[in-house]
């Protein structure tokens, strides 16, 4: 009994090694058995997790993603996937074949990048390489995009990528937005990473941008060092050139951060026929000017590019300036400050509509008109809002000026769709200009208006003192063009000025329109000017092709001129009609009042010039000058029929009250002054005939 319990007890752990040993023989033929079955999907590259993954991806992105073969995943020493062909599909209504289509797409990972990753950090992968790359990019006009993506990631947003090499041998994005009117296909290749000494990148592009062509290029080394920088990376050298329309950019500087700060820092420079050219493409209240050329050094941080223009000349005037153009508000706002040599004033003409230089065979302006009639941009005045301060040495008013404006100081400001030129003061020849402008150009309240907003409304005031006009305007003949005939030419030496004296004028008008003829043609308000210790030649009859025996009264000898004792004009204007309240030129021999009217809108003259003689002359004639016409080709004649009487008294007395009013309006609170007295001494003339 005891031996065949013995025998029992020797069999028991006998049995229990034998099952322990087939358990870990069938634990080591199923490990074994995995590890081949691993190996052999390593090796065949998991093909059956090509239907899963795009399944995956397609719930994940909410958009159809195909993955087509060959398809070839590797698990082992980090992830790889390598496809031949990922589809990512666009949403139906944009009508687009796909967002992005990648043949020969190669894509590795590290696990220890994966299982470090912290919360916030940006994903970090060792390679992306494609053989072809193509994208389409459209966005409608309420700002919906092929690339937006219903993601439900409630975790923090993540940084860009940081990839280690990148490879693209040919890529292609097709890019079409309603927002920007942009119509673009943009061609790229890169080859970088570190195992390159010398990485280079490059995107082109060629389109329509605002229907105007736009094709450009930027060469950089690399698009990684761009993508991935932080704030603190050193910059990545780029070079780059841009056609936009008729304007030409060239850039050499550097670029880093792009999808962080996006920050820019070189040397710009820009020419092209106009400036608003440059403002419809940065969406920015550019004016229309003649021809331009800018040197300009840039820098671009997280809310704002500064601009410092260190040479710039916009036509024939010449400036330099120092801007912020500040983006991080609601509202983008461009402050800065001008300062310039020289502006001349008819490069300012195409900012109120008249025809740019260079526009050959083209006229903004009706046959036989002055004034333009082409609508102003005042849609740009939403773009931004605006404070400059402009400064210029000198300005060079036009052939008919003598002398130039020095110096020349006043504030250009735009918030919410009202500009203001204010604080303008100007030097001239021992007097000044000075004055503002409005204009206020209000957006539609309406759905309705929104096709015909309202008519931008203009405010204009005005001043000038004191200037010698002889010594600002071209008033003699030898101010005009040589005569070669010696004789001829002495004799305009010696001759008088046409007229002298100094000249007072002020303005307060207001209008409404989207063009200046439209504006002239709506203006309302006052006009007055004045001309004190002056003299006036009979050359100026000469000029208007009037014999003097047919004069206005002037009793002339010779070449000499005859003083004025008064010459002030008081215009009232209503609707685009200036009509002479009282208008007067008063000499020691006659007086002339002028009656009628001058039509801004429809650009004719229709006025009377007639003579009032203070003492017999066999030389006076008292039938009215007229003077008719259109502005462009008026025509100076003598009134037909016989010679009149003169000015009935009660004409006369009709102008003592507005001629009383003109003086305190030209210079408020001195028309008593001695400095008045000539015209004083006419009121009183006036006042005594009642």
């Amino acid at each position: 009994m005891n031996d065949k319990s013995t025998n029992n007890t020797v069999a028991k752990p006998s049995s229990a090694k034998t099952t322990a040993r087939k358990v870990l023989g069938w634990l080591a033929g199923i490990l074994l058995a995995l590890i081949v079955i691993i190996v052999g999907c390593e090796l065949a590259g998991w093909p059956f997790l090509r239907q899963p993954l795009q399944d995956f991806t397609s719930k994940t992105l909410k958009r159809e993603v195909v993955i087509e073969r060959p398809f070839h995943l590797q698990l082992l020493g980090g992830l790889r996937l390598q496809v031949g062909h990922l589809k990512i599909s666009a949403p139906e209504e944009f009508k687009v074949p796909y967002l992005v289509d990648a043949h020969g797409l190669d894509l590795k990972l590290r696990y220890r990048d994966l299982f470090e990753l912290k919360e916030g950090q940006a994903y970090r992968i060792k390679n992306i390489r494609a053989e072809q790359l193509d994208a389409y990019m459209k966005r409608d006009s309420k700002k919906h995009a092929t690339w937006d993506f219903e993601l439900d990631d409630s975790g923090p947003s993540r940084p860009f990528p940081f990839i280690e090499e990148l490879s693209v041998s040919k890529g292609q994005a097709t890019i079409d937005d309603a927002v920007t009117k942009a119509t673009l296909t943009a061609t790229f290749y890169t080859e970088e990473g570190a195992h390159l000494k010398t990485p280079e990148s490059s995107v082109k592009v060629k389109g329509e941008f605002g229907k105007r062509p736009l094709q450009g290029e930027l060469v950089t080394q690399g698009f990684l060092p761009v993508a991935t920088q932080g704030k603190d990376s050193a910059p990545i050298n780029s070079k780059g050139w841009l056609k936009y329309g008729a304007v030409n950019f060239k850039f050499d500087g550097a670029v880093y951060d792009l999808f962080g700060g996006q920050r820019v820092k070189g040397k710009l420079n820009v020419d092209g026929p106009s400036l608003a050219d440059v403002g419809d493409l940065l969406d920015l209240a550019f004016p229309r000017t003649p021809p331009f050329r800018i040197a300009a050094g840039i820098e671009k941080n997280t809310n704002q590019w500064k601009v410092n223009v260190t040479d710039a000349k916009i036509g024939q005037s010449q400036l330099a300036g120092q801007f912020v153009y500040d983006y991080g508000d609601l509202k983008p706002k461009l402050t800065g400050d001008v300062k310039g040599p020289l502006l001349v004033l008819a490069d300012l003409a195409p900012a109120f509509g008249a025809p740019v230089a260079t526009d050959k065979g083209t006229s903004n302006k009706k046959p036989g008109k002055i004034f333009p009639d082409e609508s102003l941009d005042f849609a740009s005045y939403d773009r931004m809002n605006a404070d400059i301060k402009i400064h210029f040495d000198a300005a060079e008013l036009g052939s008919v000026f003598k002398e130039r404006i020095s110096p020349l100081d006043f504030q250009l400001t735009l918030q919410d769709r009202k500009l203001t030129v204010a604080k303008l003061y100007a030097g001239t020849e021992q007097g000044s200009l000075s004055g503002a402008l409005l204009i206020d150009a209000p957006e539609a309240s309406t759905e309705a208006e929104s096709d015909n907003p309202p008519l931008p409304k203009w405010d204009i005031q005005l001043a000038l003192k004191n200037i010698q006009l002889e010594k600002w305007l071209k008033v003699k003949p030898e101010d005009q063009p040589a005569n070669k005939d010696k004789d001829k030419k002495q004799a305009t030496k010696d001759a008088p000025a046409y007229i002298t004296g100094q000249l007072n004028a002020r303005a307060k008008l207001q209008g409404q329109g989207r063009s200046t003829a439209a504006l002239l043609k709506s203006l309302n308000g006052q006009l007055a000017l004045m001309v004190r210790d002056g003299e006036i030649s009979h050359l100026v009859v000469e000029a208007a092709g009037l014999d003097i025996a047919q004069s206005v009264g002037l009793l002339l000898r010779g070449d000499h001129s005859i003083p004025m004792q008064c010459a002030a004009m008081g215009w009232h204007a209503k609707q685009g009609v200036l009509t002479p309240e009282a208008a007067l030129i008063d000499t020691p021999v006659t007086t002339v009042y002028i009656h009628g009217n001058m039509d801004l809108g429809e650009e004719q003259f229709n006025l009377k010039l007639q003579a009032n003689p203070k003492n017999f002359s066999p030389f006076t004639v008292r039938s009215p000058i007229l003077v008719t016409g259109p502005f462009v080709d008026p025509a100076v004649s003598i009134s037909p029929g016989p010679i009149a009487a003169r000015v009935a008294g009660g004409v006369l007395l009709a102008l003592v009250t507005p001629f009383a009013a003109i003086l305190p309006f030209l210079d408020p609170g001195s028309s008593e002054t001695q400095e008045n007295n000539g015209c004083q001494a006419t009121l009183k003339q006036l006042q005594q005939k009642k």
